[in-house]
């Protein structure tokens, strides 16, 4: 069955996600298409669109960050969203040991190593095991749904 390509973009975007960037020892750009995969081990999964970003410098030293930001970081997805080649001089941020960049004011960031990569269409299918994380629960997520940034509110 063939499908117009709009209404496929509706229907995916009827799922609502939490917004992230994913950073490496250069570079960074906006996901949604991050999941959890195993506990033991820690694995998660989230695909890297290959003609909008340099995937091979990007997972070059074998590890990244994903950084889930926080409801307050719209123009932080905004510009990683970018092909600006500034990004990461633009935006609070400090370096792991591994010398991965974790953006500043995050939900929260999870360093990891690439556990497998998967070429798949115009996609690099990425596995990655966790490695160290840090949270902040005293931030909101910052929410994708419909074509639009969305915030929780909480029932109290």
């Amino acid at each position: 069955m063939e499908f117009n390509e709009t209404e496929l973009k509706k229907a995916f975007g009827s799922f609502a996600t939490g917004v992230a960037v994913a950073t490496s020892h250069s570079s960074g750009f906006t996901i949604n298409s991050f999941s959890s995969l195993s506990l033991k081990p820690p694995l998660i999964i989230f695909n890297i669109y290959k003609t909008e970003t340099d995937h091979v410098d990007f997972l070059k030293n074998g590890s990244f960050i994903i950084n889930f930001l926080s409801s307050d970081q719209e123009d932080v997805s905004k510009l990683f969203a970018t092909k600006d080649s500034d990004k990461v001089s633009k935006v609070d941020h400090f370096v792991s040991d591994k010398k991965n960049i974790i953006l500043n004011d995050t939900l929260a960031h999870i360093e990891l190593t690439v556990f497998q990569q998967i070429d798949i269409a115009d996609h690099v299918l990425v596995i990655g095991e966790v490695k160290d994380l840090k949270i902040h629960s005293d931030k909101e997520p910052l929410i994708y749904y419909r074509s639009k940034y969305q915030t929780l509110t909480f029932d109290v």
